[in-house]
């Protein structure tokens, strides 16, 4: 991937979001030196310690997008993340495309997520499962006073050759105000905490804080 890539695709999505009809957070207007940090899927045993460890040394926060059914299975790495002052956000009950959910069940579980989160903190934002959305998802998130998060830049890790690139390529494309999401839970994805402690050094070296997307918005113009 061409290290100009990732700026090309920050540009893209913050043009594409002024057009798109939908209440969605994709990034922040702001001249602030801060990035929000995302997290999706589990929490897990296999990447949520070491990412804990990692954000603790940088002194970093981020959003947390859990999902419910491996909440009810960790519930003490969900208290974890709280506890180290991370937010947390909905990201419905299992690791599937939101989309694809009839309404009414759509509307269900994420009430249900919801209200499991809240014993670890209040919860704004919610992220659809694989990032596709409906404006009737959009709809039904409003009124429980949900917000949709996205994002501006994006990495998987897959325990592949490919992972010692994510680092560089997201602070290639990274600028104030960006939201970047990264994935953790399954044990191929445990380089998320190497990915992100690159990312974070990286960030420092341009003097831009990693923050959870509430922080963020609150900088907003």
């Amino acid at each position: 991937m061409a290290p100009t890539a990732p700026r090309w695709r920050e540009a893209a999505v913050r043009a594409a979001s002024r057009i798109i009809p939908a209440d969605v957070l994709w990034y922040v207007d702001t001249d602030a030196p801060a990035v929000g940090l995302t997290f999706d899927d589990r929490p897990s045993p296999h990447t949520t310690p070491e990412l804990l460890d990692v954000l603790a040394r940088h002194h970093a926060h981020a959003t947390f997008f859990l999902i419910g059914e491996r909440v009810r299975a960790y519930p003490e790495l969900a208290a974890a993340i709280s506890a180290e002052g991370h937010e947390i956000g909905n990201h419905l009950m299992r690791d599937e495309p939101s989309v694809r959910l009839p309404e009414q069940r759509f509307a269900r579980e994420l009430a249900e997520v919801t209200a499991l989160l809240t014993a670890y903190g209040p919860v704004r934002w919610f992220r659809p499962g694989s990032g596709w959305f409906t404006p009737r998802m959009l709809r039904c998130a409003a009124r429980q006073e949900l917000r949709a998060v996205l994002g501006t830049l994006a990495a998987a890790n897959d325990g592949g050759p490919r992972d010692a690139r994510i680092g560089a390529n997201l602070l290639a494309g990274v600028q104030p105000g960006s939201i970047v999401v990264l994935h953790e839970g399954t044990p191929w994805r445990r380089g998320v905490a190497r990915t992100t402690d690159e990312l974070l050094a990286g960030l420092a070296g341009r003097r831009l804080s990693a923050v959870a997307v509430s922080a963020l918005a609150a900088l907003g113009r």
